[in-house]
């Protein structure tokens, strides 16, 4: 990227740029990784990158067959991506770039972060994209130039939630639009068996969990369908139990991520998901408020169902 280019954008020049060879819907291209990170030291997410690697294409609709994330871009804008229609994008956790492929199609300009796992971005070789190695705490983008913010995934996989949503404002000009989500906060959410085994299970090193979860999770969900539902009160309690006593993810009945052996790799990768971030902190609907009201946000729009929000920067 040119010096000018990179003036416009950022406020500080990349520690380094990494030179990548991709393919991109049927044509290859060298794309140039802009890495505002150093790149001796590790970062807390790796884990995503070893899982990102491993399992690049699981979540992306144009190589599983599916509208998965389409519609999950669908309800996370409110149910209008039309709201990103020739809007400048950064978008901060990119992972696979299951969103990133279809951010590319709306926004007129795509600056997409992660700090992991940014080279295995399935959108890496779109014209329109910019593709960043940095930390969502220390984005040097240029604000005014930024309308939308997009952070899906992110959050609650912070050390501090609540400074990682306020964060987010940083980066959006006056007046533009904030997407996020988070982990949903309840009651009972202490009592979950993921909090109980996570603090083992965090420790293993990702890759050696990944063929864990490869053989185990298959076999864990014919024990839970086979054996341990039968045996528990139909509809949504007995599946609650099911899902603590055998606490594995499992997409086996949710026809939208494609069937049989496509729901058990979406199970596996979720269950990955669950199990190996150093952090996982979600918050309370009060308490995200209370977060967005500490920047000023306003226009506030909020799914207590899929716990994704949207906000407008204070002028």
């Amino acid at each position: 990227m040119l010096n000018s280019e990179i003036d416009r954008w950022f406020t500080r020049s990349p520690s380094a740029a990494h030179v990548q060879t991709v393919e991109f819907r049927g044509d290859t291209f060298q794309v140039e990784i802009l890495d505002f990170l150093d790149a001796s030291a590790g970062h807390y997410t790796h884990s995503f990158g070893t899982q990102w690697g491993k399992y690049r294409h699981v979540q992306i609709d144009r190589f599983n067959g599916t509208r998965a994330s389409y519609n999950h871009l669908r309800y996370f804008t409110q149910g209008d991506p039309e709201i990103l229609r020739g809007r400048t994008i950064l978008e901060i956790g990119s992972g696979a770039g299951r969103f990133t492929d279809y951010l590319v199609d709306l926004g007129s300009r795509v600056l997409s972060v992660d700090p992991s796992a940014i080279g295995f971005n399935v959108a890496l070789g779109a014209p329109n994209l910019i593709p960043i190695r940095a930390d969502l705490f220390d984005v040097p983008v240029r604000r005014e130039e930024i309308d939308v913010v997009f952070c899906r995934g992110v959050t609650q996989h912070t050390a501090d939630t609540k400074r990682a949503i306020q964060r987010l404002f940083d980066y959006v000009r006056p007046g533009g639009l904030v997407l996020f989500d988070v982990y949903h906060f309840k009651w009972f959410t202490p009592f979950c068996a993921k909090y109980w085994v996570r603090p083992v299970t965090r420790r293993i090193p990702t890759d050696k969990f990944i063929s864990i979860a490869e053989k185990w999770v298959p076999r864990l969900l014919w024990f839970k369908h086979s054996v341990v539902k039968p045996l528990l009160p139909a509809g949504r309690l007995g599946t609650n139990i099911a899902n603590q006593i055998i606490p594995v993810a499992d997409f086996t009945e949710a026809d939208e991520h494609g069937s049989g052996e496509r729901q058990i790799q979406w199970s596996i990768l979720d269950t990955v998901d669950m199990y190996t971030p150093r952090y996982d902190r979600p918050m309370s609907w009060n308490g995200v408020m209370k977060a967005l009201r500490g920047v000023g946000a306003r226009d506030i729009v909020g799914d207590r169902a899929s716990f994704c929000f949207r906000a407008t920067a204070a002028d």
